[in-house]
């Protein structure tokens, strides 16, 4: 059996007493755990040019693990409230990106970290216009982006390289390579 008793110790951080017991054992640990919620992320692509757009941008992770070029992301973000997936999937390549999507699929739902971070993230694959400005500044949101437009060639190349990487683009990489565009 398991119980969990939670306590909030800052905004979505919670501090977790968890106890399991099996008749004569009894084990409690604690540890913290971040509520982010859902989220969203897309594999943009152009089909005319048969190319797809992923994103550069500094993370505190990038930056504490000293990452000299930035690993490739693929748009993501928050849901709003009152907002679907849908649109929100939409707003975020709007924001990131720069255009308007011309379609939009949900092929997936991912769990991110399910041991310390609850995220769940639904994955899009988006088709959209071809890009003209690779560099899209939003100082509000605290974005800073460098559009990278790569085939699948390069893709495959990527993956084999085995740079570090974070895991929705990672499974975005593979996704890609199963598709026919």
């Amino acid at each position: 059996m398991v119980n969990i008793k939670k306590r909030k110790i800052f905004k979505d951080i919670y501090e977790l007493d968890i106890k399991f017991s099996k008749r004569k054992n009894t084990k409690i640990y604690k540890e913290n755990f971040i509520f982010n919620g859902k989220s969203v992320s897309a594999i943009c692509f152009n089909k005319d040019l048969k190319v797809f757009y992923f994103i550069k941008q500094m993370r505190p992770n990038y930056f504490f693990h000293k990452f000299n070029n930035y690993p490739l992301e693929i748009v993501a973000g928050g849901i709003n409230k009152n907002e679907t997936s849908k649109k929100a999937i939409i707003r975020e390549i709007n924001e990131e990106l720069g255009v308007k999507v011309i379609s939009v699929k949900k092929i997936d739902s991912l769990i991110i970290a399910p041991d310390c971070l609850e995220e769940i993230t639904d994955l899009y694959f988006a088709e959209v216009p071809i890009i003209q400005n690779f560099e899209i500044s939003n100082p509000a949101e605290g974005e800073f982006i460098k559009i990278i437009k790569l085939n699948k060639k390069e893709i495959k190349e990527l993956i084999n390289k085995k740079r570090p990487q974070n895991i929705v683009t990672k499974v975005a990489f593979l996704k890609i390579l199963e598709t026919k565009i």
